[in-house]
């Protein structure tokens, strides 16, 4: 039987750092893991567009590591939590389909994925306001319209420091070996000046060379450095915000947390079924 574990994303939550960790690892036999590219040119693509090819992926009796955070929509589509995050996973449906989701603090999400717009598409300025829609959203719709397909979790803030295990986690224990460690993610966030810049070249968009050259005159070297649009009010709304979403996310899916302490209990929390 050919089962799939997919991890949808989300955008900006160190989606190419595990993609790259995957794609350097030793797998063990009845597990394959598709790098992004020939994946999305041969089929998530395809999908997302209403043209998919032969169902290549049902022709093998094991298992396939799936890994593309566009499963879920673009990143205009990220801004807004993901409007109809099953469009295209309805396409998996019909095989051991498993989805696999990293969240993380509105107040970082909502602005990287922002920022990862502005290498794609001209200037708009960033609207800080809290978000309408949640993570919490997101989860009920993907099980509502995936029925009986398990909905896995995890937290950005864990990821940071846990990669391996979560890789683990998500692999379903397949990988023998990871290779050498990798390189920082070199598309790290814009600093306050560096977006001013953008802002006073109005809605034009600025190409990659030009985008690095201004991103390295303006780098964020401090936390202050860094674009931050939101209050301090917003800031206390949103982590709370966030809260009650990990805490609701621990009912609704299979949330995966660090190893406990002794006597500290479990370290994973089953969905409700």
């Amino acid at each position: 039987m050919t089962a799939i574990r997919f991890h949808i994303g989300a955008h900006k939550t160190a989606t190419t750092h595990l993609q790259l960790t995957l794609a350097h690892c030793r797998l063990a036999p009845g597990t394959r893991y598709v790098p992004l590219g020939w994946l999305r040119r041969t089929l998530t693509s395809p999908v997302r567009h209403g043209r998919p090819h032969l169902p290549w992926q049902r022709w093998y009796g094991g298992t396939w590591l799936f890994s593309d955070e566009n499963i879920l929509g673009t990143t205009a589509q990220g801004l807004k939590l993901y409007p109809d995050p099953a469009r295209a996973l309805r396409h998996f449906a019909d095989t051991g389909l498993s989805v696999f989701l990293c969240v993380r603090r509105y107040d970082e999400f909502l602005v990287s994925a922002w920022g990862e717009r502005l290498w794609h598409h001209g200037f708009e300025p960033f609207a800080a306001e809290l978000p309408a829609r949640r993570w919490t959203d997101l989860v009920r719709d993907l099980r509502r319209d995936l029925r009986g397909v398990p909905v896995h979790v995890w937290r950005y803030e864990d990821y940071r420091i846990h990669a391996q295990s979560i890789a683990q986690h998500y692999a379903g224990g397949a990988i023998e070996a990871f290779g050498a460690p990798l390189a920082q993610d070199p598309k790290s966030g814009f600093s306050a000046r560096a977006v001013q810049e953008l802002a006073d070249r109005g809605s034009r968009r600025v190409g990659k060379r030009e985008l690095l050259a201004l991103r390295a005159a303006h780098p964020v070297r401090t936390a202050s450095e860094r674009y931050d649009p939101w209050s301090a009010a917003q800031k206390d709304a949103l982590a709370a915000m966030y809260d009650e979403d990990l805490a609701s996310l621990r009912r609704m899916a299979e949330l995966w947390l660090p190893p406990a302490a002794p006597g500290q209990g479990e370290a994973t929390s089953p969905a409700s079924r």
